[in-house]
């Protein structure tokens, strides 16, 4: 039973994602099973790979299955135009063409690995040393530095996303409290360019048992002048639509957002939070 009203989830993923496992159609059914007012699709374009993948192929189905669902549930639920840009920066004149093939509603902004390296899940955490994670996330760090400066996307996804790995693995002795100068940074370009931060709720079904970014990122974001915040389950499961949003609409309010946001055609949509 959902306890807040008019909820948002915009970070889900359809069988055109190259992780996905369900289709737009059995994703939206599940969408309004579990009483979701508004919803994107953000299949994953992962600049990087974008060869390995066939992005040019995925990108079209994946919006050709959008408009699909659109036509055909627009009228249980509002179903919004995304895409996922991982490592955007990557590859600069890749992804702003790539952007140019179709018109969105909503573009989500990620990293998931360091240049010409694997995905942060894929590291033996376990065999590395602490400095070596260390040095890991000082990297990691400042890409999404470079993401937040290069401004082309709608939301800040999931900050804090090795984390969920790090944990996973059982290092309990990393901290990010060091990082603190340079996430402030992030949010200040954030508040300064007019995006949004998102509230990712994936880890609240995963060993992490957290959001990403944790209450305290939201809460920092809010100080320093955020207004727009999204939520997404980051669903690639039926079972996961809206999973965790709830959760993630009680953080925004202890935070003091009186408001979620969603987009449409690339501009901010706010809807007050309600039980």
């Amino acid at each position: 039973m959902a306890i807040y009203k008019n909820r948002i989830d915009l970070h889900m993923h359809t069988s055109s994602s190259f992780d996905g496992n369900y289709s737009a159609a059995q994703m939206t059914e599940s969408a309004i099973a579990h009483e979701l007012s508004t919803i994107a699709f953000t299949d994953h374009f992962d600049v990087d790979f974008y060869e390995r993948h066939n992005l040019g192929i995925r990108q079209q189905t994946s919006y050709e299955d959008i408009l699909s669902v659109i036509e055909n549930y627009s009228h249980e639920i509002r179903i919004l135009r995304g895409i996922e840009m991982g490592q955007p920066t990557y590859d600069i004149p890749l992804t702003e063409k790539s952007l140019e093939r179709y018109e969105y509603d909503f573009v989500i902004g990620s990293i998931h690995n360091p240049r010409n390296q694997p995905d942060y899940g894929d590291f033996d955490y376990a065999s590395l040393s602490q400095n070596e994670i260390y040095s890991m996330l000082d990297n990691y760090f400042e890409e999404e530095l470079l993401l937040a400066k290069w401004n082309g996307f709608d939301t800040f996804a999931h900050l804090t996303y090795p984390m969920r790995y790090i944990v996973q693995a059982g290092r309990n002795d990393i901290e990010l409290d060091r990082y603190g100068d340079i996430t402030d940074e992030i949010f200040r370009t954030l508040v300064a360019n007019g995006k949004a931060l998102e509230i990712n709720t994936s880890g609240l079904r995963q060993p992490i048992g957290k959001t990403m970014p944790t209450e305290n990122y939201v809460r920092r974001f809010k100080e320093l002048g955020g207004e727009l915040l999204t939520l997404g389950s980051d669903a690639h499961f039926t079972d996961h639509t809206g999973a965790g949003i709830d959760e993630g609409y009680a953080i925004a309010e202890r935070c003091g957002f009186e408001y979620v946001t969603y987009f449409k055609n690339r501009k901010p949509v706010q809807v007050k939070i309600e039980k």
